[in-house]
């Protein structure tokens, strides 16, 4: 087989555009700080468990996986990056199974949290509602965009589909007419993003002295009660280990893991900087804040006021720093931070899910049209895959949200695919007799070993329900591997009638 027949082409044909600073944003998008300091971990608190110190082990144990994902990345920069590690070490089968489970499964969540951000909105215009006794915010959020997990109204949820819609279609859109303004558009998202969790920080801490009179009233708005003459010290009286490492997968399934944004479009790094720095960087950005934060609403509320308060749901890092800024224009602004980190995400994820597909595209696994690039250096076609499938996952909530909820229980198959990450890091140490590989690679397997355990049983997360599996979701993830499984020999077996030997393919590493 010629050697022009091994890719599609002898050039990627991407641009070099991205800074070290978009790359650090791409991962924190991926990290999702201002998320995790929403309602996705703080509600799950019991006592004797410590979420700030929970964080700090979760952050700990995530410095294998960014050891591997930097000498990977310096060693191997390519678009698709891990994609490319799991497929050069693992072989085309596995590098293809892995990645189409990690692409459905990463749309599913793109649309859900689309569809969901309305929790977002709902949650801020009830809380600056309530606190300016504004009743026309009230009645929006009781009526328009109502919280999507109380059971809206088919009428509601066309209204969630509509906005989420035409937000992603909106992102679409500004990667397609310039590839350059995606990444501007989730770089200037995530600063906007990060100086809102900063200001919270500030807020918060400046505002101890009001604690009280600013958030009981809050909270007896939402009907949340939280009994008088708690102990206000900042740790429990006695912290549980046990309860403190449940927690931790909470961080690790939400939060630490997920680093390979960056990686995802080497190709396009504009200098060994930004391959050197920013998965390390990104993670203790993500770390120290997320941290800090939980810390700090331990130290200014106390430990057992937060115990009472946090699993209502509506008590929780954002509510607590625009009660306590007592300024209608500052309400605003962390409001929409708290909406911006949801369109943060949705930003990063639409350029990265492009790049996946790209790179599945340029070795001949998917149709060469997905790696094709319009003049302004943009895969138009791998955007309108992504645009399609999105609009189309967007559409269960609509009809059902039970089995939208369900699909966040594939978390696990994100676990299976750091799982494989690993494993290729193992083998890549043992073929080039790299130490260091060897030992983060086996760290960061055992690591994801225990984090697939927990996705799959832990009614947490939705995979199990305690006594048994979720069908909707065992469903839906044995369909992607099934999916991988498929698309492989089908390409196989066509690539083979054209005389192409589809496993030579993995056998070299795709050109810049």
């Amino acid at each position: 087989m010629e050697k022009r027949n091994v890719f599609v082409r002898e050039t990627s044909g991407l641009i070099k555009q991205v800074s070290l600073t978009d790359a650090i944003m791409l991962n924190l998008a991926n990290m999702s700080i201002g998320i995790a300091l929403f309602q996705s971990i703080s509600p799950y608190i019991t006592r004797g468990g410590v979420l700030w110190l929970a964080s700090l082990i979760g952050l700990i144990l995530a410095f294998p996986q960014a050891i591997v994902y930097t000498v990977f990345n310096r060693k191997f920069g390519r678009t698709g990056g891990d994609y490319i590690w799991i497929s050069r070490n693992m072989g085309g089968l596995f590098g293809t199974i892995f990645a189409i489970a990690y692409l459905l499964e990463s749309t599913a969540f793109y649309a859900l949290i689309s569809f969901f951000s309305a929790s977002a909105i709902n949650s801020v215009l009830l809380t600056i509602g309530y606190l300016n006794h504004q009743n026309a915010l009230i009645y929006i959020a009781e009526n328009i965009i109502v919280n999507p997990y109380g059971g809206p109204s088919f009428q509601q949820r066309l209204i969630f589909y509509g906005i989420s819609a035409s937000a992603f279609i909106f992102i679409v859109l500004i990667n397609i007419l310039r590839s350059k303004w995606g990444y501007k558009l989730v770089t200037s998202l995530g600063i906007f993003s990060m100086l809102t969790v900063v200001l919270s920080m500030i807020i918060i801490a400046i505002g101890a002295s009001h604690f009280n009179s600013s958030v009981l009233p809050l909270l007896k708005e939402f009907n949340v009660s939280v009994p008088s003459n708690l102990p206000k010290t900042p740790l429990p009286y006695s912290i549980s280990l046990t309860a403190t490492f449940l927690l931790m997968p909470l961080f690790a399934l939400y939060t630490y893991p997920w680093m390979n944004a960056g990686p995802a479009v080497a190709s396009e790094f504009k200098g060994d900087k930004v391959s050197r720095y920013n998965v390390f960087l990104s993670l203790l950005i993500t770390g120290i804040f997320v941290t800090l934060a939980f810390l700090e609403m331990d130290l200014i509320a106390g430990y057992y006021f937060n115990l009472n308060a946090y699993p209502s749901a509506v008590y929780n890092f954002w509510t607590v720093s625009i009660a306590l800024s007592s300024n209608p224009i500052i309400e605003w602004i962390l409001g929409l931070g708290l909406i911006a980190w949801n369109y943060f995400v949705l930003s990063y994820g639409v350029l990265v899910f492009s790049r996946y597909v790209f790179a599945l595209s340029f070795d001949r696994v998917f149709p060469e049209k997905f790696s094709q690039l319009n003049r302004h250096g943009s895969p138009v076609y791998a955007h309108i895959l992504d645009l399609t499938l999105t609009l189309a996952f967007l559409l269960i909530p609509v009809f059902s949200i039970n089995a939208a909820l369900s699909l966040y229980g594939a978390s696990i198959v994100g676990m299976l695919y750091f799982l494989a990450v690993g494993i290729s890091a193992v083998i890549f140490g043992l073929r080039n007799n790299n130490k260091l590989m060897k030992i983060a690679g086996i760290l960061m397997s055992i690591y994801f070993c225990y984090l697939t355990y927990e996705a799959g049983t832990n009614p947490l997360f939705g995979f199990s329900t305690g006594s048994s599996i979720n069908l909707i979701t065992l469903s839906f993830v044995l369909g992607s591997f099934i999916s991988g499984i498929v698309i492989w020999n089908l390409v196989k077996y066509l690539n083979t009638r054209k005389g192409i030997d589809l496993t030579l393919t993995f056998k070299e590493i795709p050109p810049e």
